[in-house]
């Protein structure tokens, strides 16, 4: 195989038109740049200037060989600009999974702040399931997941743990005779209970803390999204199930109210979700620093 680095003396030489010219380009001896283009031609078994005293003329197939290492150069010099973009953070896309609750209660602060600093990174968000967000992390679909931390974990997966909550019931005005008082689990067949959809983190959460305690509870409404399920709580539909870091401006503001309910839901872990052996792109890694910090 050919040394690229003739190619580049033979490209600069044919371009120059002259040995003298082309050797201050290259920063090399005129001598040394004959001898390169001799050992190039040799190497290739055919002659590709045409030499005169005023310089050097490219020959037929010389010319068709400078068109095609044209192509190339200039290819390779728009592949060193886009790494160059790329690991300069002038460029590029991070895919994120997550849930539009956690992406909304959670994740947008941290997406400003990297914007602020890398305002020419395109972050994707996909808020798929989040059984279809790991098969999509697995096939390269997404980059990373920020979540909840199954009850199992799959070996195939890495976990860094950036905050704990826990599950909590919660009910609005409507139910604020409740406030103040503390519930047995058996005294939720009382009311109305409201759950996210199966197979959410949530409902299976809900459906454990229940088995756990040997009750069985009918749901009277089963709703897609965590986000959705509160809407409907301070519309006065019941009693939800909920993750407490979704709920705490409301909590705050007074427009629900936590049900205290014993025995007490589980704590929770929630954070990042990576490939395991899979290398983080230098944009990702940026983004975990934010989220870490």
């Amino acid at each position: 195989m050919i040394n690229l680095e003739l190619y580049r003396i033979f490209y600069v030489v044919a371009e120059s038109g002259n040995i003298t010219k082309a050797s201050k380009k290259l920063c090399i001896s005129q001598p040394a740049v004959t001898k390169q283009i001799k050992n190039l031609e040799s190497q290739l078994n055919t002659p590709l200037f045409i030499r005169t005293k005023k310089g050097v003329i490219l020959n037929e197939c010389g010319q068709k060989i400078f068109l095609n290492i044209k192509q190339a150069l200039t290819l390779l010099d728009e592949t060193n600009q886009m790494i160059k973009d790329f690991t300069q953070f002038n460029t590029g896309t991070i895919k994120i999974g997550i849930s539009t609750t956690l992406m909304k209660k959670y994740l947008l602060k941290y997406i400003e702040v990297f914007h602020n600093n890398y305002p020419n990174i395109i972050i994707d968000i996909y808020t798929d399931p989040t059984k279809e967000l790991i098969t999509k992390l697995k096939n390269g679909t997404i980059d990373l997941i920020i979540g909840k931390f199954p009850d199992n974990y799959d070996n195939d997966l890495n976990y860094y743990e950036l905050g704990k909550s826990k599950y909590i019931f919660i009910a609005n005005k409507k139910y604020y005779d409740l406030e103040n008082s503390t519930l047995k689990i058996t005294d939720l067949k009382k009311y109305p209970i409201l759950l996210q959809e199966y197979p959410s983190n949530s409902r299976i959460s809900a459906l454990k803390y229940f088995e756990d305690n040997n009750i069985k509870i009918e749901p009277k409404m089963n709703i897609a999204s965590s986000s959705l399920l509160i809407d409907f709580i301070n519309l006065g539909y019941g009693i939800g199930y909920v993750t407490e870091l979704y709920v705490q401006e409301e909590l705050r503001k007074g427009n629900i109210i936590k049900v205290n309910v014993v025995p007490q839901p589980n704590i929770i872990s929630f954070g990042i979700i990576s490939l395991k052996n899979n290398i983080l792109t230098n944009h990702c890694k940026k983004f975990v620093e934010i989220l870490k910090k």
